[in-house]
C-alpha cells in the first residue's frame, strides 16, 4: 500500500510538472509528446523544386518577386561538415556550394555563376539581402561560409578550432546570371555564425548560435541555456578603407538562430532555436519613440512555439485591401523533435525521417505583448520527414487574387539544411491563416 502511495505521488508529481506550461513546452520541443498524434499538414498542392539540395535559408526579394537561397548542393558533404549542426568530422571535405534563385511562379531554379569566387569552398548556412532604395535591381548578398580552418591539424585541437567561419559578400543584378564576389568578412567575434540580417551594403547583424564550436562544453552550453546565455548577436561594419569593426549588440537570447525584419525596420525577429521561442527586439535607437542612446538591442517580448524555431520570417500581405482581411504575420519554421534530428542527421542513406513544422502568428502578436499568442497561433505546415527531411526556413509568396479566381492563396516555400529539395505547397489563407 505504501509503495502504491509513493508511486501515485510520483506519478502526480510528474503529471503536475508536465501540465506546467513551460515544462510542457520544453518537453514538446525535445520530442516528448505523449498525448499528441499529429497528422501531416500540407497545402492543396506540393511541388518539389529540383536542384535545391541542402539549402538552409531562403530570402524573398520583394522588388523582383524572386527567392534567393544558398545551397551546399551535396548531402554527403553536409553530413560530415556542417559546423552549425555540430558536424565537424570532415574538415578535409567542405562543400563547394552555390547561390540560387527560385522563380516562385514557375518553380524554376537559376544557379548563379560566382565571379571571382571560383574553386573556393562554400559551406553555406544563413543568407541576407540588401537592395539600395534607389537601385531596385541591385542585390547585395551576404552569406555565411563555414570554411575549414587552414591552421587546424589533428594535433592542434586545444589551440585551433576546425572551422574558421566567415561571411561572403556578393553583388548581383536582377536578371543576370552572375554574382560578383566583393570580399570575405572575418572577425574574432564572428565565431559560430548562423544567420545574417543586412542593414546596408556595408553593415549587417550576425547571430552566433553557440559560444563553443564543439566538444563537451558545447553540450554543457545547450543544457544550461535556460540559466546562462553565452551566445550573442553582433553588429558588423565594413569601413570605407576595408577594415572590419564588430560589436555585440544582444547577449540575452540563448542559442539565438535566425534573423529577419518584422513588419518594418523598427523590429528584428530572432529565433531561439533550442528554447523554442520567437523573440521580438529592436535595434539600438530604432525603437519607436525611443530617445535612448544605448548601443544594445532591446528585447520587447518572446513567445513560445511548439518547435525548435529556426529562421523566422514576416509575411507582408499585399492584397489585404481586396477583401478587408490582412493575413500579414510571422512564419515560424523549425524541427518538431530535437532528439530525432540529432539521431538522424548523420544517416548515410539520407532517408531517416526528420519531422518539421511551420507555425503562423498574426502580426498583432509581435506588436502587443499582452496578446495571448497561444490562442492565435496556427500550424500551417507539418511533415513527418518523408516528403522533406526537417524544416529550417519558410517564406510565403502570395498569389494575386485577380489571377486566381478571387481566391486568397499563396505558395509556402519550405527548405531544409539536410533536405534533398526545397518544397512549395499552396496554402489557402482563409482556412490556414484566418
Amino acid at each position: 500500500m505504501a509503495l502504491f502511495s509513493y508511486f501515485a505521488v510520483a506519478l502526480l508529481s510528474v503529471l503536475g510538472a508536465w501540465l506546467y506550461p513551460p515544462v510542457r513546452h520544453f518537453t514538446k520541443i525535445l520530442g516528448i509528446r505523449p498525448f499528441e498524434n499529429i497528422a501531416n499538414v500540407h497545402g492543396s498542392e506540393i511541388v518539389l523544386i529540383p536542384d535545391t539540395i541542402a539549402c538552409e535559408d531562403l530570402e524573398y526579394h520583394e522588388p523582383s518577386g524572386l527567392i534567393y537561397t544558398a545551397c551546399s548542393d551535396d548531402l554527403g558533404t553536409v553530413s560530415g561538415w556542417m559546423p552549425g549542426a555540430g558536424a565537424l568530422e570532415h574538415p578535409d571535405k567542405p562543400s563547394f556550394g552555390s547561390i540560387k534563385i527560385i522563380d516562385p511562379a514557375t518553380k524554376k531554379v537559376q544557379k548563379l555563376s560566382l565571379k571571382d569566387f571560383e574553386g573556393r569552398p562554400f559551406s553555406t548556412h544563413g543568407i541576407s539581402l540588401y537592395t539600395p532604395p534607389s537601385k531596385p535591381d541591385e542585390v547585395y548578398i551576404f552569406a555565411v561560409n563555414h570554411v575549414p580552418n587552414p591552421r587546424w591539424t589533428a594535433g592542434s585541437e586545444k589551440t585551433e578550432p576546425k572551422a574558421a567561419s566567415q561571411v561572403e559578400l556578393f553583388v548581383h543584378t536582377v536578371g543576370s546570371k552572375t554574382a560578383r564576389h566583393l570580399r570575405s568578412i572575418a572577425h574574432p567575434l564572428i565565431r559560430t555564425p548562423n544567420d545574417l540580417l543586412a542593414l546596408s551594403e556595408s553593415e549587417f547583424l550576425v547571430t552566433n548560435d553557440h559560444y563553443y564550436r564543439d566538444g563537451p562544453m558545447r553540450m554543457v552550453e545547450e543544457v544550461i541555456r535556460g540559466f546562462q546565455s553565452w551566445t550573442d548577436t553582433v553588429r558588423v561594419t565594413i569601413a570605407d578603407d576595408g577594415t572590419i569593426d564588430a560589436v555585440p549588440v544582444l547577449n540575452s537570447v540563448a542559442t539565438n538562430n535566425g534573423l529577419s525584419w518584422g513588419p518594418d525596420r523598427n523590429q528584428v525577429v530572432i529565433g531561439d532555436a533550442l528554447g523554442g521561442h520567437v523573440v521580438f527586439a529592436s535595434l539600438p535607437g530604432n525603437k519607436e519613440n525611443d530617445g535612448s542612446s544605448s548601443s544594445m538591442m532591446e528585447v520587447s517580448h518572446r513567445v513560445p512555439v511548439d518547435c525548435l524555431v529556426d529562421n523566422a520570417n514576416f509575411f507582408v500581405d499585399p492584397y489585404a485591401g481586396v477583401d478587408g482581411k490582412d493575413y500579414s504575420g510571422y512564419l515560424l519554421p523549425g524541427l518538431e523533435n530535437g532528439a530525432e534530428f540529432l539521431a538522424a542527421f548523420g544517416d548515410p542513406t539520407f532517408a531517416q525521417p526528420i519531422s518539421g513544422q511551420v507555425w503562423y502568428l498574426p502580426a498583432v502578436v509581435g506588436k502587443d505583448k499582452t496578446v495571448d499568442a497561444e490562442k492565435l497561433k496556427k500550424l500551417v505546415f507539418r511533415d513527418d520527414g518523408r516528403v522533406i527531411r526537417s524544416v529550417t526556413t519558410s517564406v510565403m509568396v502570395p498569389i494575386d487574387p485577380k489571377t486566381n479566381g478571387g481566391k486568397r492563396e499563396g505558395w509556402l516555400f519550405v527548405t531544409s539544411v539536410i533536405g534533398a529539395s526545397t518544397l512549395a505547397t499552396k496554402i489557402d489563407f482563409e482556412t490556414m491563416l484566418g
